[in-house]
């Protein structure tokens, strides 16, 4: 896996069913964490929206030992419109593929405001359905409080540049 390669991301239910996948493109590959790169038009598969087109530009930060990604979405404009944070595992490399567990409580920040946490019903609804232990829920919380803190303080790069189809 190298800079510029081709991987196919899914995002997974606690269950493991693939809600959402996306083919990005690896923009870096550091010791910790592996950075993609989706532009606006890209084809997106989901599990109830059906197949639909990107809206947006995005870069993505997988961190091989944290419990949430980020996400730098931009505008066509090439402006900065957000940054979200899924809690999530961990990302799982295999044979050309990176899944993720999402595990439903989200972050949102949008320029010129404070962060917020999003997704709590859903949050709620997984803590029944998964059987989320008190143990885990607590680890949940505690991740999303340090995600909300690190959306706060984060400095979006520049809008990534796609030259020809891809990166």
């Amino acid at each position: 896996m190298k800079k510029g390669d081709l991987i196919h991301v899914r995002a997974c239910k606690s269950d493991g069913t693939i809600y959402r996948s996306w083919h990005a493109t690896i923009e870096s590959v550091e010791t910790d964490a592996i950075v993609t790169i989706s532009p606006i038009g890209d084809p997106v598969q989901d599990l109830v929206r059906g197949s639909f087109r990107a809206r947006h530009i995005l870069r993505s930060y997988y961190w091989l030992d944290r419990f949430y990604n980020l996400i730098e979405v931009f505008g066509d404009d090439g402006n900065l419109r957000q940054i979200y944070i899924n809690v999530a595992s961990p990302p799982r490399l295999e044979d050309g593929h990176m899944d993720y567990t999402d595990h439903e409580l989200d972050v949102s920040k949008v320029p010129n405001r404070k962060a917020e946490l999003v997704d709590e019903d859903e949050f709620a609804e997984a803590i029944v359905k998964y059987r989320y232990s008190q143990e885990f829920q607590q680890k949940l919380w505690h991740v999303a409080m340090e995600a909300m803190d690190l959306a706060g303080r984060w400095q979006a790069g520049s809008v990534p540049y796609f030259g020809g189809d891809r990166a």
